[in-house]
């Protein structure tokens, strides 16, 4: 019934998105408008059909489509995750990370831009920030971020803005009219100034950069760039923000922050892997076999038919889908699966059902509910390669060989109702000190017999960078659900940093671990994930590395196809080294580099890894 709902409710607000669109001619490279603009389109028939429009009459669309996608906006209650590093200058790395801090929430337009965070209810701030004397701890706050997922929310129109032509430009395969806005003077607005991309065929906002400049926003401009994905039929999600700015000490004139902003969870009413909370009971519970999964077999797990049907890891799985926090079944468990499979076989343990899965959030994370083995995007992320995953899903399933994992404390928690922004007090999965580190020595004797056994130096690389970076990245490695990795990991494993080479930032060659973003794919409607693809190139300066850091968002934009109304995000990402205006070469770059291996050219043992 949820999910007949949320069609019915999309399918109004749908219904009045197609609008006339923009038709094809040569890119203009001069700054005057063209007397017509039409939308290159491959349905050559619909595109004939449509009236051509003068750019004035195409921003009157625009503006008409963003009004229309902040109402549906209003309908989903989406995940908001932002992940701030403070930059301070290193002699030899240059700008890297002095301190960082996280914001997980839901985000609610309801009533304005609202961010309900998932540990406590944020009390409401203007701006990215608090004033520059407050305490370090106080300096942001997660409502300012996600204000960079519009323009602006309530005056986006010609009152309290101008639009000014710049040319035709294309953004991966989509083909976009670009224009400079400027708020208008002496009217009630956020004062955003910056250049906004319309995607030609329904003039739909796609991506815009700037910031804003009312004293609402603390009289100060915090520049951001926000990228917006088609999950949708036509329409252009928000989905990801990269924002930076730099000290505002007049004294001061380096980079003081950047920041990575995602958005998830849109289809959260038809979340988890077996529905129980959006599908209907079956129209005959006594011909339902208790021993089969049968998709629309309950409602709830209370009132499923037979209670063998879901074992707690499935509960557990579950629950924390519907929350938005971890992605469903697919091709990176498999991958994962794979790994745990190759150590089990070289150490002759027949281990049955051990299965892995994935956390939507940034932090680096890593536990273990009874044979589920659970990995955060964030860590998977940031690993060089398949050898220092191992060693990671070792000391993983070494909790399991040692019986560690047998708890069913949390099932009395998941049986309880809870909202899901007090998920993380209701689940725990700590071990204590003494577990960890039975499990710290389990694990490395399980990777000395993997076929990982020989790169053990790479593992050791990436704990040394991991202890290195570790004072400046608190929030990185702190643990929601389990231990912080970190001190969970580093302590008894030391086999493994001590058969490492030793670490040496300057040399090219040796990659010790990946920035945020350089493996992972998120499709923010469906929660699906998917491993990006890149060639490696040889890097130019060993800045170019950046372990851990934050670098920003240059999506490849697609449309989605008539056929398949799921976003394939498998190349639409990049993310490419700190510069000014975004070009092809750049972005090429970033996305091959962040795939370089410590090996150069070694073949891990999964293809996909």
């Amino acid at each position: 019934m949820a999910a007949a709902r949320t069609f019915a409710l999309l399918a109004g607000t749908l219904s009045q998105l197609l609008v006339s669109g923009v038709a094809a001619q040569s890119p203009a490279e001069n700054v005057d408008a063209p007397a017509t603009m039409q939308a290159s389109t491959p349905h050559q028939t619909a595109a004939q059909s449509r009236k051509a429009l003068s750019f004035n009459e195409f921003v009157d669309e625009a503006i008409l489509q963003e009004h229309r996608l902040i109402v549906l906006m209003r309908n989903f209650r989406p995940i908001s995750e932002t992940y701030v590093q403070e930059q301070k200058r290193d002699s030899g790395a240059g700008m890297v990370p002095s301190g960082d801090h996280y914001f997980l929430s839901r985000l609610d337009l309801t009533k304005g831009e609202k961010a309900l965070s998932f540990e406590e209810e944020e009390r409401p701030k203007h701006g990215i920030f608090k004033r520059w004397r407050n305490p370090l701890p106080e300096r942001f706050a997660a409502g300012g971020f996600v204000h960079a997922f519009f323009p602006d929310l309530e005056h986006f129109d010609r009152a309290n803005y101008t639009f000014e032509y710049v040319r035709f430009e294309n953004l991966g395969e989509v083909r976009c009219v670009v224009a400079d806005v400027k708020p208008r003077a002496g009217t009630d607005n956020r004062g955003f100034m910056g250049r906004i991309w319309f995607e030609d065929e329904n003039a739909s906002i796609v991506r815009f950069r700037g910031a804003y400049t009312s004293k609402t926003f603390e009289n100060r401009a915090f520049h951001f760039d926000s990228w917006r994905v088609n999950t949708l039929d036509v329409r252009w999600m928000p989905a990801y923000v990269y924002t930076e700015e730099w000290n505002p000490e007049p004294t001061a004139h380096e980079l003081w922050f950047k920041a990575q902003t995602r958005l998830w969870g849109y289809d959260l009413a038809n979340a988890g892997d077996h529905r129980e909370y959006s599908k209907p009971l079956t129209d005959a519970p006594g011909l339902v076999d208790p021993k089969r999964r049968e998709a629309s077999q309950s409602l709830n797990p209370e009132y499923t038919v037979g209670k063998g049907t879901y074992t707690p890891d499935d509960e557990l799985v579950e629950r924390l889908q519907v929350a938005g926090l971890m992605a469903p079944d697919g091709n990176v468990n498999q991958i994962l699966e794979t790994v745990v499979n190759n150590i089990l076989l070289t150490n002759d343990l027949e281990i049955p059902a051990i299965r892995c899965r994935v956390l939507l959030t940034t932090p680096l994370e890593s536990f273990v509910a009874g044979r589920t083995i659970i990995v955060s995007r964030g860590l998977l992320d940031v690993l060089p390669d398949e050898a220092t995953l191992g060693a990671v899903l070792a000391h993983e399933v070494a909790h399991i060989v040692l019986h560690q994992s047998d708890r069913v404390e949390y099932l009395s928690r998941l049986a309880s109702q809870f909202p899901d922004l007090e998920i993380f007090s209701h689940l725990d999965f700590h071990f204590d000190s003494e577990q960890e580190a039975e499990a710290d020595k389990k694990g490395f004797e399980l990777f000395a017999k993997s076929p990982y056994k020989d790169q053990v130096a790479n593992a050791g690389l990436f704990l040394e960078i991991l202890e290195a970076r570790s004072p400046q990245l608190p929030n990185l490695l702190r643990g929601r659900f389990s231990n912080d990795f970190g001190s969970s990991h580093l302590v008894g494993m030391q086999g493994v940093a001590n058969s490492a080479k030793p670490l040496e930032l300057n040399r090219l060659d040796q990659i010790a671990a990946l920035p945020l973003g350089s493996r992972i794919a998120v499709n923010p409607w469906s929660d699906q994930i998917e491993m990006l693809k890149a060639k490696p190139v040889q890097l130019e300066s060993s800045a170019e590395k950046l372990p851990f850091e934050v670098t920003p968002f240059f999506l490849h934009l697609k449309r989605l196809q008539e056929e398949n109304r799921t976003s394939d995000l498998r190349q639409q990402i990049r993310v490419h080294q700190l510069g000014s205006e975004p070009c092809n070469g750049a972005a090429q770059r970033g996305g091959a580099w962040l795939w370089m291996e410590a090996g150069h050219g070694r073949k891990p043992p999964h293809k996909d890894w």
